[in-house]
C-alpha cells in the first residue's frame, strides 16, 4: 500500500513542574521534562514513585513525560513497539489518578494527552508499514477522543485526525481492490478497512460491489492479523459459505447453499440453523427444499451421503450443499446469511447488492 501523509497541528507538552516539596529524583524528573529529555524523565519519576516520596503534580508530570516520550519515538520511527508501551502507562496512570487518595489531573494535561495520542495514531496510520501498527494508529486516535470525552475536554483535533486517517485508508483500500489479482483478493483488502471504517459509505458500497461477484465463491482467508482476523465470519476458521445459484425476490429466496467446516470438528448441518438477516436486522430461518447431500472423504464426487430430512453429516475440512428457501414479507432486503452451532462456531456470507 502506499505512503500517505496527513497534516495536522497539534498544541505541544505542557510541562508542569510547581514548587513544593519533592526528592531528588522528581525534581531531576522535573529537569529533564523541561529539558526535551523525557525518557529520562520517565526513568526519574518511576525511581521517586518507588521511593515514595512524591508531590501532588507528580502525576501530571509523569504522564506528559511518557506522552513526550511517545511523540519522539513516532517522530523517528512510527512502528517502534515501545510506543505501545508508552500508551499502556499513560493509560495506567490516567487510571490511577482517578482514585480519591490521588490529585485530579490538570485540564492542560488531558489537553497534552488528547494531542499526543492523536498526532502519534497519525503517524502511524500514515506509516503503512505494517496493518498491525495501522490498527495501533486507530486505536490511539480512537483513545484520545474517549479520553477528551471522559474528561470534558476537547475531542475536536482527535476526530478530525480520525476523519481524515478514515478516509485515507479507505480510498486506499478501494484504489487496490480495484487492481487485486482476483475478487477474493479485493473482498479480503476491503474488509480489512472496514475493521476502522465500519461506517464509512464509500467503503460499504464498493463492498456490496465486489460481494456480488463472490456470492458463489468460498472466502478462505488464512492470514491472521495480530492474532485478530478481518471477520471472524468469512475466514478459514469457521464455517465458509457460498451460493452457487441464488435467486433473491421481493418475498423470498431460493438456490443451493455451500457450506465448508473448518472448525476441526464432524459436526450435524441442520439447514434451519440458516439464518437470513435483512439490511435492518429482521431475521427469517431457512427452509430445506431437498436435492442435499455431503462429502464422506473426498472431493472425487463418488463418496456422498444424502441429507436425513433436513440435516447433513458436515466432516472437517469437507463441506454439504442443498438446496434451501427463504420466505420473508415485502420491504426485506436480504443482507446475508448466518450459521451458528450450539458451540458458538459462527459462518457467515454477505450478498452484495447492486446500489
Amino acid at each position: 500500500m502506499r505512503k500517505t501523509t496527513f497534516f495536522f497541528a497539534f498544541a505541544a507538552i505542557t510541562v508542569l513542574v510547581i514548587a513544593g516539596c519533592k526528592g531528588t529524583n522528581e525534581k531531576n524528573g522535573d529537569s529533564y521534562l523541561e529539558d526535551g529529555k523525557f525518557r529520562n524523565a520517565v526513568n526519574s519519576y518511576t525511581n521517586a514513585k518507588q521511593k515514595g516520596k512524591i508531590s501532588k503534580e507528580f502525576y501530571d508530570n509523569l504522564i506528559l513525560a511518557y506522552a513526550g516520550a511517545m511523540k519522539q519515538t513516532a517522530k523517528k520511527n512510527a512502528s517502534d513497539d515501545i510506543i505501545r508501551s508508552y500508551v499502556e502507562q499513560i493509560h495506567r496512570n490516567i487510571a490511577t489518578t482517578q482514585s480519591d487518595t490521588v490529585p485530579n489531573l490538570k485540564k492542560s494535561t488531558i489537553d497534552s494527552v488528547v494531542a499526543a495520542l492523536s498526532e502519534v495514531g497519525v503517524a502511524q496510520v500514515a506509516d503503512n508499514s505494517d496493518y498491525e501498527y495501522t490498527l495501533q494508529g486507530f486505536r490511539n486516535l480512537d483513545s484520545a477522543i474517549n479520553i477528551a470525552k471522559r474528561f470534558g475536554t476537547n475531542a475536536g483535533v482527535a476526530e478530525q485526525a480520525r476523519k481524515k486517517a478514515e478516509g485515507e485508508v479507505v480510498k486506499t483500500a478501494i484504489e487496490d481492490s480495484d487492481g487485486a489479482e482476483n475478487s477474493i483478493a479485493a473482498e479480503y483488502g476491503l474488509l480489512k478497512a472496514e475493521v476502522l471504517a465500519p461506517n464509512n459509505a464509500d467503503l460499504q458500497k464498493a463492498l456490496n460491489k465486489i460481494r456480488l461477484k463472490n456470492r458463489g465463491d468460498y472466502l478462505l482467508f488464512a492470514e491472521e492479523i495480530i492474532g485478530q482476523r478481518p471477520s471472524r465470519y468469512v475466514d478459514k476458521y469457521g464455517y465458509v459459505i457460498s451460493f452457487p445459484i441464488l435467486n433473491i425476490g421481493a418475498t423470498s429466496t431460493t438456490g443451493e447453499i455451500a457450506i465448508w467446516n473448518s472448525i476441526g470438528n464432524n459436526v450435524d448441518f441442520d439447514i434451519s440453523q440458516l439464518k437470513m438477516v435483512s439490511t435492518d436486522k429482521q431475521e427469517v430461518n431457512a427452509k430445506y427444499t431437498g436435492g442435499g447431500w455431503c462429502y464422506m472423504s473426498d472431493h472425487t464426487g463418488k463418496k456422498k451421503s444424502q441429507f436425513k430430512g433436513s440435516v447433513g453429516k458436515l466432516l472437517s475440512e469437507l463441506s454439504c450443499q442443498a438446496k434451501i428457501s427463504f420466505s420473508y414479507p415485502n420491504g426485506f432486503v436480504p443482507d446475508y446469511v448466518d450459521l451458528k452451532d450450539k458451540d458458538g462456531n459462527l459462518g457467515r456470507k454477505y450478498f452484495g447488492y447492486k446500489q
